[in-house]
C-alpha cells in the first residue's frame, strides 16, 4: 500500500481549538469519502514542555498501490481541496506532504480504534554520506531490530518516503524528509524510558540527528474507516 502523511500547521491567525474542530468534525469526513482511500487516521501533535509545537495535526491516509493513488489525483476540484488540508484554516508554507511505503518491524497486539497509546512519530533525513539504499538497509537491518527491543514499546513501523509523482497532494521531486519511524508504547512512562535509552542513540548512525522532527503523538479516539476497508 501506499502511505500518505499530510503534516499541518494552522495559520498565526487561528484559534487552535477552532482548526481542531473543523479538521475532526468537516475535514475527517470529506477525506475519509475519498474514492480509493483504504484507511484514513487523524492525530493531534501534543504539546511539550518548553517546546513550540511545529505542526498541530498528522493526516495518514492509505491506498492500495500506484494505480489507486493516479486514479485519486485524477479526481474532481473538491477531490483536491480535501487533500489541501483542513480548508483555509492551514499554513500552506508550514505543511509537509509525503508519500511512503511501510515496512512493520514490530507488529505487536492489535490496537482497537478506541484505545489511546502514546505515540512518537520522528521524521528524518539520511546522512549525507549515505546513499537512499544504504540508509534503508542499516534502517532496517540494524537499527530496527534495536529499537523494537525496547521495553513497553507496542508496534514500531518504518515508513521510506518516495519522490512525489503529485504536486496537488505532496511536495514534488526529492522529499523534505527520508523516513519517518512511527512508534507506539504501552504508556508514558515507556515513552520516557524509551527516550532515554542508549538504543536511540543509534540514529546518528544513519541520520542527520540536527535533522530531525520528532513529534510526540495522540491519535484521535475516533479513528475514521471508510466503509470499504
Amino acid at each position: 500500500m501506499i502511505h500518505l502523511i499530510f503534516l499541518s500547521a494552522r495559520r498565526p491567525d487561528v484559534d487552535r481549538q477552532d482548526y481542531l474542530r473543523y479538521w475532526r468534525d468537516m475535514h475527517a469526513p470529506l477525506v475519509a469519502g475519498l474514492p480509493g482511500v483504504r484507511r484514513y487516521v487523524q492525530s493531534t501533535v501534543r504539546s511539550v514542555p518548553g517546546h513550540a509545537a511545529r505542526y498541530d495535526t498528522v493526516d495518514e491516509i492509505w491506498v492500495d498501490d500506484a494505480a489507486a493513488l493516479d486514479a485519486l489525483m485524477r479526481g474532481t476540484d473538491s477531490v483536491r481541496s480535501a487533500l489541501a488540508g483542513a480548508g483555509n484554516l492551514v499554513d500552506p508554507g508550514q505543511c509537509v506532504r509525503l508519500l511512503a511505503t511501510d515496512h512493520v518491524v514490530h507488529a505487536g497486539a492489535s490496537i482497537a480504534r478506541d484505545e489511546s497509546l502514546p505515540k512518537r512519530m520522528t521524521f528524518f533525513r539520511r546522512r549525507s554520506n549515505l546513499s537512499r539504499d544504504d540508509m534503508l538497509r542499516y534502517w532496517r537491518g540494524t537499527h530496527g531490530p534495536l529499537a523494537a527491543s525496547v521495553p513497553g514499546l507496542r508496534r514500531y513501523v518504518q515508513s521510506a518516503m518516495l519522490p512525489a509523482a503529485h504536486a496537488d497532494a505532496c511536495e514534488q521531486g526529492e522529499p523534505r524528509f527520508d523516513g519517518a519511524a512511527q512508534i507506539w508504547f504501552e504508556d508514558d512512562a515507556a515513552l520516557q524510558a524509551a527516550v532515554c535509552s542508549p538504543l536511540f542513540r543509534d540514529e546518528a548512525n544513519f541520520t542527520d540527528t540536527d535533522a530531525a522532527v520528532t513529534l510526540s503523538i495522540e491519535e484521535e479516539h475516533r479513528i475514521v474507516w471508510p466503509q470499504a476497508a
